[in-house]
């Protein structure tokens, strides 16, 4: 009898161990905890803070549960002056760095040394490889972030975006992880 009891304590153990996750509930909507949240609302934890950029309500619905799960991502909303001088500068990026991804020539190096070349200091830029052809940058421009990438398998493919900076702190690096 000992081994049947020893059995179905381990399988009592195993079961409550592959439940776990389940009955975490990632991504479920809970009572009190943002259930009814009107479409105004702000992230969690975000309350008196910068507005934030996208809709954080949750309903049950597919969007609404990814919206939650994806919060940790959301950026800080950029003013009209701040949005204006963003679009400058996606602009510049795009312009300066279309050289190198025309030439295929997308190295690391080649992109902070073309980062720099257009003024932008050393501290700002932050680059990164993505897969055998991509690279990847991100400028820190105080209130304002750039990240893009250039394509070394697509001819002069060079991607740019402005945003503000990252809600969990992270500055213009894009946070990773979630809840």
């Amino acid at each position: 009898m000992t081994s049947a009891r020893r059995t179905a304590r381990i399988l009592a153990a195993a079961a409550a161990l592959a439940l776990t996750p389940v009955l975490a509930g990632c991504g479920t909507e809970r009572a009190g905890a943002g259930a009814g949240a009107g479409a105004g609302d702000t992230a969690p934890g975000t309350t008196g803070g910068p507005p934030v950029r996208g809709d954080s309500s949750v309903d049950g619905s597919d969007a609404s549960k990814y919206r939650e799960n994806h919060a940790f991502q959301s950026t800080a909303e950029l003013s009209p002056a701040d949005r204006a001088k963003a679009d400058a500068e996606v602009a510049k990026v795009k312009a300066g760095l279309a050289g190198i991804a025309e030439s295929r020539r997308t190295t690391e190096p080649r992109i902070r040394a073309a980062l720099a070349g257009l003024g932008y200091s050393s501290g700002a830029i932050t680059t990164g490889t993505f897969g055998p052809h991509r690279n990847t940058f991100v400028l820190d421009l105080g209130a304002i972030c750039v990240e893009g990438s250039l394509d070394g398998m697509v001819n002069g493919l060079v991607t740019a975006e402005a945003h503000g900076k990252y809600l969990e702190g992270t500055g213009c690096v894009k946070p990773v992880g979630g809840h």
